[in-house]
């Protein structure tokens, strides 16, 4: 299940699902609803730190780890500012039951800590106490290495795969963590910061980050800001010595997973979020869904004009010459959909390549590569063949159509997003999805905010390819447009990332892979292949009560969670 991106991916989408705002806002009150009542199986267990603080825990184990003795990898999930509560360990309880690993919602604050109550206010004691923690990385990163620690010493863990993973506060901790321990042995192997607060500036590494880490956050949230993420980036680059990525979604708040949170909590960030968290984890312990008859690799060395080399891909053709003698080139896998004739409607991807030689190449490659793995129909337009001419003579699903551009096709790709047209695709046919792969030099809006056109954009672009300040007017114009977009950075990736002909090396698997995963998320959301549903949690084997007195996280502690880390910048 692996796929392969260039430099940037911008994929835009326009979902039925997604256009209607009551529709979307009755989805997301029944996805929020059923989230809150799912069922808790957790059992707590003390542990302490290294200063000897008493410290709760709660576990949650997935039930076949009961029965084979198996070792298995783990997560620990650090808290909000509300403390651990039913949030924490209903996460907990989803790893286990979805993922397969043991989770174990941590203690920050201390069993014998009282925790001032939450006035809503600028300041107070409730601010001072986070304060502490934000304020302190060595005390914070202590309280994250005991539960690394508890968690590696149980029987049915795998102690060289521990993740952890932190939502608001948690994901300040984890920026501490992979900062001040960064380089230990035989501390946490991944790391997943989820809303943070990054406002203000916060300790620098202490010495090389060995962690491979992803960063996921809203678009809306300022504690977030592109300034702040530009910061975090200078760190890892500095820093890191393996992989990290960023994840950026547009209109989301800050505490968008938290279900408790009733204003800020979006059900499509917060799965999306999953997904991508869920698909990092799995590369991460070694558990990635690669098929190697798909590999990059031996797509590269396939015969594209031969159906012998191409099982299961029903027919190929080109559309053209155009006047200049270039050829289109079509690839009809509708056999996937129980639809083998060419005239069947299908999803379709409209490739526009990179105009080097290596780029055409890889477009076909690409075609091949898509047809063969979800039987949509693929078309390479080299020319300017318009999108009426071919789809009179080839059938096609109107409401299912893509559109990918790479290299210097991406920023006819990126135009068509803002709301202008591409040179021989007609302006009455729209893309459910356009991803696109580079950021174009010419970033400009025809989009207003008074348009009814409005795609969602997802953007995945290589650290080393582009610059953070182009990432960032980029990212201003889409805003100014009130667009929807997600943003995706990749570490150790530069232009043409995903292609594996490109002979400066640009090439990096790893980005690439981890890209088309996200293009791969929206091809099949929008496609109407999925769609983000109310949970079905797995009955658990005990259902363990939630221990009495938890806190509930409500939008009162989320908004003084940003009260208090203004105050902190001000300070400063």
């Amino acid at each position: 299940m692996k796929f392969t991106s260039c430099c940037v991916t911008a994929a835009i989408i326009i979902s039925s699902a997604l256009s209607s705002n009551a529709s979307a806002d009755n989805d997301n009150a029944a996805i929020r609803q059923a989230k809150m009542n799912y069922p808790i199986n957790v059992l707590a267990q003390n542990y302490t730190d290294s200063e000897g603080v008493l410290l709760q825990g709660f576990l949650s184990t997935p039930n076949s780890t009961t029965t084979d003795n198996k070792k298995v990898p783990a997560v620990v999930i650090m808290n909000d500012s509300s403390g651990t509560d039913a949030y924490e360990k209903q996460r907990a309880t989803m790893i286990a039951n979805e993922l397969g690993y043991v989770a174990f919602a941590a203690d920050t604050f201390g069993v014998e800590t009282e925790i001032p109550v939450d006035t809503g206010g600028w300041g107070g004691p409730y601010a001072d106490f986070i304060s502490t923690f934000i304020r302190n990385a060595t005390l914070f990163t202590q309280r994250i290495a005991a539960a690394v620690d508890h968690v590696q010493s149980l029987p049915n863990v795998d102690e060289t795969k521990v993740a952890i993973l932190g939502f608001c506060l948690g994901g300040t901790g984890v920026v501490h963590y992979i900062n001040v321990a960064g380089e230990k042995e035989g501390g946490a192997a991944a790391a997943v910061s989820i809303h943070p607060s990054l406002l203000g500036a916060w300790d620098k590494p202490l010495g090389k980050i060995n962690i491979p880490s992803i960063f996921l956050t809203g678009g809306n949230d300022f504690l977030t800001g592109p300034q702040a993420m530009a910061s975090l980036e200078d760190d890892m680059t500095s820093a890191s010595t393996v992989q990290w990525e960023t994840n950026r979604y547009a209109k989301i708040d800050h505490a968008f997973t938290n279900w408790f949170a009733e204003t800020a909590y979006n059900a499509r960030a917060d799965e999306r979020s999953w997904n991508s968290m869920r698909t990092f984890l799995a590369d991460k312990f070694g558990q990635s869904d690669d098929d190697s008859s798909y590999s990059w690799e031996s797509a590269s060395q396939l015969d594209l004009w031969s159906e012998d080399c191409c099982e299961g891909v029903a027919s190929f053709f080109d559309c053209g010459p155009d006047e200049e003698g270039r050829r289109d080139f079509v690839v009809h896998a509708g056999a996937k959909y129980g639809c083998p004739d060419p005239s069947c409607k299908v999803p379709t991807v409209i490739i526009l390549p990179d105009k080097s030689e290596s780029g055409r190449l890889f477009a076909k490659q690409r075609a091949i590569q898509i047809a063969q793995r979800y039987g949509y129909r693929t078309w390479v337009s080299e020319g300017n063949v318009a999108a009426g001419q071919y789809f009179e003579g080839v059938g096609y699903d109107s409401a299912k159509v893509a559109l990918e551009g790479y290299g210097s096709g991406a920023q006819d790709a990126l135009d068509f997003a803002m709301g202008g047209n591409i040179a021989g695709i007609d302006g009455e046919y729209s893309f459910k999805v356009i991803s696109i792969f580079e950021v174009p030099e010419n970033i400009t809006a025809v989009n207003d905010t008074a348009s009814t056109y409005k795609p969602q954009i997802l953007i995945s672009s290589g650290v080393d390819g582009d610059s953070m300040a182009d990432v960032i007017k980029l990212e201003s114009t889409l805003m100014g447009m009130e667009a929807n977009y997600e943003i995706n950075r990749y570490s150790d990736a530069s232009t043409k990332f995903t292609d594996w002909n490109d002979l400066d090396g640009s090439y990096n698997a790893h980005a690439a892979e981890r890209s088309f995963e996200t293009v791969e998320s929206i091809y099949r959301e929008m496609f109407g292949e999925f769609y983000w549903e109310s949970p079905t949690p797995v009955p658990p084997s005990t259902q363990a009560p939630a221990p009495s007195g938890a806190s509930i996280f409500t939008f009162t502690t989320a908004s003084s969670f940003v009260l208090l880390a203004v105050a902190y910048f001000l300070s400063m």
